[in-house]
């Protein structure tokens, strides 16, 4: 009797329902497999996690404007100054016809479109209306010496009961920023054309600095070849500037030179054998000589 309640008991576990298997997951960035309900414990600890969130977070932002209207959008364009276009253009990748990026580098970062005075900042920002002399209002304000003069002359009517040459004596003394910047504005008739006007001459004078600058180390170095022959590549307006062409055009005006000597000549600029001989090399310095000889027999 006591077995076969034993047999029952045994039959009935075993029909008993089994306990359903919990389901599982894999971790996206390590691929470990846990429980559903673990995964999102996991994850805050995970370090693979972390290290790319991490990396995420560097990277820039992109933002995506939504245009309802392009009509709309181009007029909100309107309202804004060059220096915010500028940044726009940065940070959109688009290009804006109104947008002058070469203008914002001489302005203050207030993004008011004002130039520059001291310090990477405006008169506005800097709370600031000293004085300025001729030469700082041609380097900050674009100006040329009459532009000053006029506005000297604005400023300090009186001194128009002098008469112009007191002017002219006055023109070295100060003037007002506030003054020089109303002047550029209604001359050149905005403020943006006066920036345009403002850069213009910058680059202008940049270049012409950078000329000079060329032109001065180039005569430098044609003196130390021969003394004469920086006069002479002058006379003859050679712009060859690279120095082993140049080299090699001093040692054939060394030898010319000597070899007219020796007949009793000198090496005149406006000879035309001479000149294509020193600056081409065509030619031998005999068949030069002689062709000198005989023009001046």
């Amino acid at each position: 009797m006591g077995k076969h309640a034993r047999d029952d008991i045994d039959q009935g576990s075993d029909s008993s329902p089994k306990k359903a298997a919990k389901s599982t997951s894999a971790c996206e960035y390590c691929n470990k497999e846990f429980t559903t309900r673990g995964i999102p414990l996991h994850q805050k600890k995970c370090a693979k996690k972390l290290a790319n969130d991490k990396a995420a977070a560097k990277k820039t932002r992109s933002y995506k404007f939504c245009i309802l209207n392009e009509v709309i959008y181009e007029e909100i364009l309107s309202f804004l100054g060059n220096q915010t276009l500028t940044k726009m253009q940065m940070i959109t990748g688009d290009r804006y016809q109104q947008c002058e990026p070469m203008l914002a580098r001489y302005c203050c970062k207030c993004e008011n479109d004002n130039p520059v005075i001291r310090g990477g900042c405006c008169r506005h920002c800097k709370h600031f209306n000293g004085y300025s002399y001729i030469d700082d209002a041609k380097d900050k304000y674009g100006m040329t010496e009459k532009d000053f003069l006029n506005a000297v002359g604005r400023e300090h009517r009186w001194i128009f009961n002098w008469g112009m040459r007191n002017l002219k004596a006055y023109r070295r003394s100060h003037c007002s920023w506030s003054t020089l910047e109303q002047y550029m504005i209604e001359t050149c008739g905005s403020k943006m054309e006066w920036l345009r006007t403002l850069v213009k001459r910058d680059v202008i004078k940049k270049k012409a600095l950078a000329t000079r600058t060329q032109n001065e180390k180039r005569s430098v170095f044609l003196r130390a070849l021969d003394p004469w022959f920086d006069s002479y590549v002058r006379s003859i307006r050679f712009k060859e500037t690279g120095e082993e062409e140049l080299k090699q055009c001093s040692r054939r005006f060394v030898a010319l030179k000597a070899k007219l000597k020796e007949r009793g000549l000198c090496l005149q600029p406006d000879s035309a054998p001479c000149n294509v001989f020193i600056t081409t090399g065509e030619g031998s310095v005999e068949g030069v000589v002689e062709t000198v000889v005989g023009s001046t027999t």
